[in-house]
């Protein structure tokens, strides 16, 4: 591939995904500062990848699984850290959460959708992000997660049903 038509997917992605990536890995981390830092690594190592002249399929789930795989290296090499800190850390959450809900101005009902998709497990929280949020494909959330397009939208059902259940919505 030349170098500008690399240039240019390169520049096209980023103009399109970076305000997605930046958001998929602040929901993440809830770090404002590591998830600039991980929206970064992960376009120079999309860059890296496209440089090296290797196939990429699809250039948006590709980007999503380097940003997740960012985010599980984060956590992998984060270190113990006392009680103090962990109380920190969800009193800053806390913060956050409540100054985006009064930023954005949300219903009552909108607030309580957003305290149960918190309740949910990690990766069903994750499912439902990319699908609804980032409103990507079961295909792509397929190749991000490495797993089938069928495990996707099962997962994705499962996770629905979870919250339905935590709304208060049961069959």
């Amino acid at each position: 591939m030349k170098k500008d038509t690399r240039k240019q997917r390169f520049e096209s992605l980023y103009k399109n995904e970076a305000d997605a990536i930046f958001r998929y890995c602040l929901f993440r981390v809830s770090d404002r500062e590591v998830a600039l830092d991980l929206t970064q690594d992960a376009f120079a190592r999309f860059w890296d990848t496209l440089s090296n002249g290797k196939n990429i399929q699809n250039d948006r789930a590709f980007i999503f699984m380097i940003a997740r795989n960012l985010i599980i290296d984060f956590y992998r090499k984060k270190k113990a850290v006392s009680l103090d800190n962990i109380l920190e850390e969800n009193e800053d959450q806390m913060f956050m959460a409540s100054s985006l809900m009064q930023e954005i101005d949300i219903s009552a009902e909108g607030r309580f959708v957003l305290e149960k998709i918190n309740d949910l497990e990690s990766g069903q929280k994750q499912i439902i992000y990319l699908r609804f949020v980032e409103d990507l494909k079961p295909q792509e959330i397929a190749e991000i997660l490495g797993v089938t397009p069928n495990v996707v939208s099962v997962r994705v059902i499962r996770a629905l049903e979870k919250l339905r259940g935590l709304l208060g919505f049961e069959k």
